[in-house]
């Protein structure tokens, strides 16, 4: 799982950036929002015990990071 979310980050990070977020932004956003990344990399597949989000909370996530857009 710490794997996941290191990699998680990381591309959070650059996608964040790539829609026009510094990089001081991006890191805050981050903290919300590498569980969507992170749900994106494991396919959405749900390993009892091995994912500490539920459906509900990922899909407020993805709601709320898709209404990010980009910046500029």
């Amino acid at each position: 799982m710490r794997n996941l979310e290191i990699n998680a980050r990381r591309l959070c990070t650059i996608d964040l950036m790539e829609r026009g977020y510094s990089r001081e932004e991006a890191a805050k956003l981050v903290d919300r929002f590498w569980p969507v990344t992170a749900n994106e990399i494991r396919g959405g597949l749900v390993i009892q015990g091995e994912w500490p989000f539920s459906p509900d909370e990922i899909a407020k996530l993805e709601a709320d990071y898709r209404a990010l857009g980009k910046r500029g």
